[in-house]
């Protein structure tokens, strides 16, 4: 881990930590998780290249296990049948006796504020919710093996890659469940993206996956257009095209692309190839290919991870803007900064609709003076608060048919 970036969000949650035993075993169960998540990243990119075939698979996933294993283990000390006290050894944990058990952080927080609580109080939120996760993890990791086993049996190395991926990514989301898990006792809170620099959770990726694919998919679509009109000068239509070769390499270089399924990352690659290879006249279909895959992977936004944040995001702002707008006239330095927040929370939805991006995309170019005028951004938050608003519910007959 030495040549892994600085990790300011851990040395963050240590300081707020007094007691040297207890900041030693957070410290520990981190370090843990973090380098199952980077070994989980390693396998992912084996998956993708597969130099040595199953051999080197094997390999990367024997280590990519090792760690996950490390972890567990570390967890079962940490999650005992009773409460732990946070004066026993690295090695062995001890038992008190029988301890009530909290209802988990999000009850305790609610009745005694975060900054009150000591940190054996703290320590013992986290034994408590580790029970949960141990067993979790554990699962994951079984059926890890099993997928594993399986794809090494067969012959039917895409799918079986494609089930590889799925385990894969269950394991990172279990190893980031912990670990969030540990900031959200010890902190209050947790920010996925930042506890393993370079490493990101199912949401964390999606989210960026969906932004660059949006930003992307409109790069080529504006380029693709000169290309396929006939009446274009040969060499507008040339520079177009050079310039959607320059998009795929910078995009398949980017860090957002190692994100991307095995199977996808292989699909940009071969157009990558095809494209660097051609020209705009060789390459017309090629290019109207391009646009038309890139159209088809607005799928990303369906997937259920994404489903959830996007309808509690735009349930949360609409509310938000709902009250500033009525409010507007009376409280306008407040309504000014609610809208000035519904467009940061805007921001998390880009690649989600063409509208909303080209909203958000408005707001960025205001000035400062501009976002303190309500006359001027209360039409914008009107227009964003119509694209967020969640759909009217459909009421249920009186007779009791509906369905």
């Amino acid at each position: 881990m030495s040549d892994a970036p600085e990790n300011t969000a851990l040395a963050g949650l240590l300081a707020t930590i007094a007691d040297r035993r207890i900041r030693r075993k957070v410290q520990k169960l981190l370090q843990f998780g973090e380098e199952a998540v980077r070994a989980l990243g390693e396998l992912d990119v084996a998956l993708y290249l597969r130099q040595d075939g199953e051999e080197q698979l094997q390999i990367v996933a024997d280590a990519v296990l090792s760690h996950l294993r490390r972890l567990l283990e570390y967890l079962a000390m940490v999650a005992p049948t009773a409460g732990a006290s946070p004066d026993a050894g690295d090695g062995e944990l001890e038992l008190d006796g029988p301890a009530p058990r909290q209802s988990g952080p999000v009850a305790v927080r609610s009745i005694i504020a975060h900054r009150e609580r000591s940190d054996e109080e703290r320590w013992t939120m986290l034994s408590d919710e580790m029970g949960t996760l141990q067993y979790g993890l554990g699962s994951e990791l079984k059926e890890f093996d099993r997928r594993f086993a399986n794809a090494l049996k067969h012959d039917r190395r895409d799918q079986a890659v494609r089930d590889l991926n799925d385990a894969t990514t269950g394991l990172m989301d279990g190893v980031f469940a912990v670990m969030t898990t540990v900031y959200e006792c010890f902190l209050g809170h947790a920010e996925p993206e930042r506890m393993v620099p370079g490493h990101r959770d199912s949401l964390g990726k999606a989210l960026s996956i969906r932004r660059a694919l949006a930003e992307l998919r409109r790069e080529v679509r504006g380029l693709n257009r000169p290309i396929q009109d006939r009446s274009t000068p040969p060499s507008l239509a040339e520079a177009s095209y050079w310039r959607i070769v320059e998009a795929v390499v910078r995009f398949v270089e980017s860090d957002v692309f190692l994100y991307l399924r095995s199977d996808t990352r292989r699909d940009f690659k071969q157009f990558r190839d095809s494209l660097a290879n051609g020209n705009a006249a060789k390459n017309r279909n090629e290019c109207e290919g391009f646009d038309k895959y890139l159209d088809s992977l607005a799928f990303v936004s369906q997937r259920g991870v994404l489903i959830k944040h996007d309808t509690d995001l735009k349930a949360k702002t609409a509310g938000d803007l709902e009250r500033a707008v009525k409010f507007a006239a009376l409280l306008p330095e407040v309504a000014c900064e609610v809208i000035e927040q519904a467009f940061v929370k805007g921001e998390r939805l880009l690649g989600l609709n063409d509208q909303i991006d080209a909203l958000v995309e408005q707001w960025s170019t205001l000035t400062e003076e501009q976002r303190a005028d309500v006359d001027h951004i209360v039409p914008l938050g009107r227009q964003l608060l119509e694209l967020v608003r969640p759909p009217p519910s459909l009421s249920r007959p009186a007779d009791g048919d509906g369905f």
